[in-house]
């Protein structure tokens, strides 16, 4: 068994109250520091020579950047001249306002990029509650995060913001391991206030819900933060219907039942996307069995589980759903590296889902196809299999549920 992460994150707490000894090892603060300072700078180094890469994207970022400039920059949000949510685009304007003159190749490169060190920096917070701060690990975890290849190809190659809103949700994660509910909720109404894709962690509230292991009335927190993020562009001059319903809208510009996403629809020819309707109503009822599960178990799911259940949260809901791009793994990449710290038997699970995720950006990057996507898709799958066994067994649905608390 797992120690109880309570206690662990009780302790923390009163660490925290009581005052800096009377002797603190400077030496060690000085060399920890020197040590991060040169993992940050190797961090920038090996992205450096993805900066000038163009990919297809790049010129829809170029139109955004340069209405912002034109239009009078926080005056052009009043405008419906981007696909993507406001709070994406006050980042922008914020950073045009405070980087004046510099390339917007650059720009559309250094905004994710800045958010693959918080994903790495609240990898290694979520990590803390399982092992000492003193110990290693988190910082193995953190080093891991910040050099994982989809992390790298994702922003500094690709310079998409995945990384962004799948920051809120690592921080949605660790607030909701270490007991701020509130926070969680917060921070995933954040994350979807940047894109519809934060939704691939609310099945895990919802199992979560089951068990009673978090408590309703903070669930209003996140549409609450949703609206306080449009209201600015409301003010503004943005009608509200058009704020309101912008991911609606979004939906309907993919044509296709998958966009390069190694997934079930690999396998489902394009001339049934009339039908999608039905993958859509197979994921939720995928949700709704699993809820069912978790609901009839008699197991009490220690904390350390949850990430267990949010790892397959965001693994199978893109898997399932139609419409979805290569790039939706994003989240499965880097709670899989959670995943695989607290459960070191599972080690491979970041390795399998990276694979997939980065072998399926290379077509679209790079106009190869290293291995057909269908084949790719089985990685996944396989990966689902093998969790969804773990989980079963976890809520005593299997013999031997108590493996699930083993490392």
């Amino acid at each position: 068994m797992l120690p109880d992460m309570e206690a662990r994150v009780d302790a923390d707490d009163r660490d925290q109250v009581l005052s800096l000894p009377a002797y603190y090892d400077w030496k060690r603060f000085i060399g920890i520091t020197l040590f991060w300072l040169n993992v940050l700078l190797l961090a920038i180094i090996v992205r450096l020579p993805f900066i000038d890469f163009i990919s297809w994207d790049y010129w829809d970022f170029r139109y955004w950047y340069g209405f912002i400039e034109k239009n009078g920059y926080f005056n052009a949000l009043k405008y419906d001249f981007s696909i993507y949510n406001v709070s994406f685009l006050y980042l922008l304007t914020l950073t045009a306002i405070a980087l004046p003159g510099l390339d917007d190749l650059f720009i559309m490169k250094a905004i994710p990029v800045a958010f693959n060190f918080v994903l790495a920096f609240f990898v290694y917070k979520c990590v803390c509650l399982k092992y000492s701060k003193t110990n290693t690990i988190p910082y193995l975890a953190a080093l891991v995060t910040l050099f994982a290849p989809t992390v790298i190809f994702n922003g500094a190659v690709w310079g998409q913001s995945d990384s962004i809103y799948t920051a809120f949700l690592i921080v949605c994660l660790w607030a909701l391991l270490s007991g701020r509910q509130a926070w969680a909720f917060v921070a995933f109404g954040l994350s979807f206030s940047f894109k519809l894709q934060a939704v691939f962690l609310a099945p895990m509230f919802l199992w979560l819900l089951m068990k009673k292991q978090v408590d309703w009335r903070y669930f209003f927190l996140s549409p609450l933060v949703y609206i306080f993020t449009i209201i600015p562009a409301w003010l503004i001059g943005r009608p509200l219907d058009e704020l309101l319903f912008i991911y609606l809208n979004q939906t309907g510009l993919t044509d296709r039942l998958t966009k390069s996403a190694p997934n079930l629809y690999q396998w489902v020819p394009d001339r049934y996307f009339d039908w999608y309707i039905i993958g859509i109503v197979f994921a939720v009822l995928i949700v709704l069995v699993i809820a069912l599960f978790v609901y009839r178990s008699q197991v009490n799911l220690a904390r350390e589980v949850w990430v267990l259940l949010a790892i397959f949260s965001v693994l199978i809901v893109p898997f399932f759903l139609p419409k979805m791009h290569e790039r939706y793994f994003f989240p499965a990449d880097i709670i899989a590296i959670v995943f695989a710290f607290y459960f070191p038997k599972f080690w491979y699970t970041p390795v399998v889902i990276g694979m997939a995720s980065l072998l399926s950006y290379l077509p679209f990057l790079y106009g190869i196809t290293p291995i057909s996507l269908a084949w790719l898709a089985l990685l996944p799958l396989a990966l689902i299999a093998v969790l969804g066994w773990q989980l079963l067994r976890t809520l005593g649905h299997l013999p031997a549920a108590s493996a699930a608390y083993e490392d």
